[in-house]
């Protein structure tokens, strides 16, 4: 299974029409898929049925961000409601390949905050991060 790494500081991230802009200096993200994206079944007999699993194009995300930022103060609201928010949006990302700029796009549908945020501490320089971690019910990449 792939592993999609795109850098925090290169890459856009919306969700229900919030645009992220708190990403900590010099992160990035991952979407990771949750399950396989198909399924094999062997046969006594030496043949194999091979399958689309329904379940293939769900992915993780986790999203590290500066405690008490906007994007902090968004997705915490989401958590304070009675009811499970379903975010919707999108990452991009632009490239130039041979001179022609490009943006690359994933799709990030029906997803919602499946652990709640960790609360890490920096004694360092007094940098806070919260991380949610959101699951998607589908991704797709668009070029």
């Amino acid at each position: 299974m792939a592993v999609i790494t795109l850098a925090a500081d290169s890459t856009t991230l919306t969700l229900n029409g919030h645009v992220f802009t708190s990403f900590m200096t010099g992160d990035l993200f991952t979407l990771t898929p949750a399950n396989p994206h198909s399924a094999h079944v062997n046969s006594q007999a030496g043949g194999v049925s091979i399958q689309r699993r329904s379940d293939g194009n769900v992915y993780d995300l986790p999203v590290r961000i500066q405690k008490f930022s906007d994007d902090d103060i968004f997705l915490n609201s989401a958590l304070a409601g009675d009811k499970v928010v379903i975010f919707n949006g999108s990452a991009k990302e632009n490239f130039n390949k041979n001179g022609v700029d490009g943006v690359e796009t994933y799709l990030l549908e029906n997803g919602s905050i499946t652990t709640q945020p960790t609360n890490a501490k920096n004694d360092q320089d007094g940098n806070a991060l919260m991380e949610y971690t959101l699951r998607f019910r589908s991704v797709s990449r668009a070029l």
